[in-house]
């Protein structure tokens, strides 16, 4: 009778052991139970605290380790992420997130609480802090005086009603307020484990907790100047496709001599290329996603030691305007129509789609009597000896060219060029190494006001030295209005610049990424914000 029984069992273990395997396999696709992916390292981050990091390298590892109240697809529009759902007030000054009950630290036993956020973004602001990348939470009600220290982090407006709810309080209507939420600042922290790693958060692997889809892979994942590598996280409350990342680190364990090669041969899974290599890569069938995020202009420096002349807006002018800009632009396959590149979008449209474009000054006949004019306020005889740096592109030297040729004959002396590697040009600039230069500026993220944001007064990205009431004020007003108002706004501040001759369009540039033949579904941020692996695939 009990064999009986005991043949009964067994027979009906075996009927449902596929349904107690297939809910296994169900189980494990959460996990990742895809395939490896590569991407380079150009450079080891120098901390991957959300709170604290720069940098796309620390962006990309950031998002795998991590995870804010949204996520951005594909289009850069906000899904849910740590939160699985929102609503705002009807004049979008409030913001109300309500948190996954499911979502849990990578401990796999401590929850992810709206107070986790709380403490994230108190953190950012503090001044002890000293947060380089926060810019984009001076939205939120109190935080550039958090920031400044006029009070202290708990004024700030954001607040937990119990563990899953969230409240955000603004100081001006944002409604793209939660896809801020994506960006690594405002990524949550948990306040016992940071506490707990006495100064060293973010620093290695046992000081870091995160709640992103992927978790470091195992004690030597993270090898310092050699590799990060990730695995699937078993504690993420949704699915990942990739079961590993590999992020190998400088020239320690990946030599790229030719990007275009290292992708089409599947060395790396996708890498960032130039617009000549895009157009390589795609003869190789690769897939190609671009951004034309960035803006080429013609910029002064009114700080320079070299040439202290050049704080006098006349002689500034008088350069300028010696110049026929139009012919000059008309030359170009698409001549810049501002400071913010087409990318950049203005409540869910292309900015540069809606704003009119930047009057461009017409050439002076005489414009030498304006800079003896200039150079008298100086008392100063003669103009100051410019070399104008620029990129070792053939149609900028070209442009650059014409520029020295209109000004030898405007002034009666010799100007000079000195093209550089676009590295070399950009540690030039960021160094304010220069007087007069052709280079590239692309904002920080997707706003308007980020992109102005390179010639605030006092600015840490402000390269030209410049300064200027009116022009500060236009950019207070764009943070706290939007709109009409705003693009009104945006568009005084990109002429200023242009009258004030301190920086004037040339042309815009995009960055671009390839994938490997048989890649799918990485999502590329624009402004260096990272790459997604999360849902990406490969045949």
């Amino acid at each position: 009778m009990w064999g009986k029984r005991a043949w009964a069992l067994l027979l009906c273990f075996l009927l449902l052991l596929p349904l107690f395997c297939g809910g296994c396999e169900e189980k494990e696709n959460t996990s990742g139970t895809g395939k490896s992916f590569t991407w380079h390292l150009s450079s080891e981050p120098k901390t991957l605290d959300p709170q604290i990091a720069q940098g796309e390298n620390a962006a990309i590892v950031i998002g795998a380790l991590f995870e804010g109240l949204a996520r951005l697809d594909e289009n850069g529009d906000p899904q849910p992420g740590a939160a699985e759902s929102w609503e705002s007030s009807p004049d979008n000054l409030t913001f109300t997130f309500h948190l996954r009950e499911d979502a849990v630290w990578s401990d796999g036993e401590t929850p992810v609480t709206a107070d986790d956020f709380v403490y994230a973004f108190q953190r950012a602001l503090a001044p002890v802090t000293g947060s380089p990348s926060c810019d984009s939470m001076l939205c939120i009600r109190n935080a550039a005086e958090v920031q400044s220290g006029a009070v202290a982090p708990e004024e700030l407006g954001v607040r937990a009603e119990g563990d899953d709810t969230l409240v955000v309080e603004l100081a001006y209507p944002v409604p793209d307020f939660p896809a801020l939420t994506a960006l690594p600042v405002f990524m949550p922290c948990n306040q016992e484990f940071f506490e707990g790693t006495a100064g060293r958060y973010g620093l290695d692997r046992s000081c870091i907790l995160g709640n992103g889809p992927f978790v470091i892979d195992g004690k030597y994942g993270w090898d310092p100047g050699r590799h990060i590598n990730l695995a699937a996280s078993s504690t993420y409350w949704g699915e990942t496709a990739p079961s590993n990342l590999k992020f190998p680190i400088g020239k320690a364990e990946l030599v790229i001599e030719d990007a275009v090669s290292a992708v089409s041969d599947g060395t790396v899974d996708a890498i960032a290329v130039t617009e000549s290599e895009a157009e390589q890569a795609q003869e190789n069938e690769c897939t190609i996603t671009s951004f034309e995020d960035t803006v080429w202009g013609f910029c002064f420096n009114l700080s320079s030691d070299a040439s202290p002349e050049l704080k006098n807006e006349k002689v500034r002018q008088a350069f300028l305007y010696a110049v026929d800009w139009t012919s000059l632009r008309a030359s170009l396959p698409e001549a810049a129509g501002g400071l913010i590149p087409p990318a950049v979008h203005l409540e869910g449209e292309s900015y540069r789609d809606s704003a009119q474009d930047v009057a461009i000054p017409a050439r002076l006949e005489d414009a030498a009597a304006l800079m003896r004019e200039g150079l008298a306020e100086l008392g100063v005889e003669s103009p100051p000896s410019l070399t104008i740096l620029c990129p070792e592109d053939p149609e900028i030297t070209s442009l650059v060219n014409n520029i020295l040729v209109e000004w030898n004959a405007a002034f009666g002396q010799y100007f000079n060029m000195a093209p550089l590697s676009e590295d070399e040009l950009a540690s030039r600039i960021a160094a304010g190494s220069f007087s007069a230069a052709v280079c590239s500026f692309t904002p920080e993220r997707d706003d308007p006001a980020a992109a102005l944001l390179c010639f605030e007064t006092g600015g840490s990205g402000n390269v030209s030295g410049f300064s200027d009431a009116a022009y500060d004020e236009l950019l207070s007003q764009i943070r706290r209005t939007s709109g009409e108002e705003k693009r009104t706004a945006c568009q005084s501040a990109e002429q200023i610049l242009v009258d004030r001759a301190v920086f004037l369009p040339v042309s815009y540039s995009s960055h671009s990424f390839a994938s490997a033949p048989g890649v799918s579904r990485i999502v590329f941020r624009p402004y260096g914000g990272g790459v997604d692996f999360k849902n990406a695939r490969k045949e």
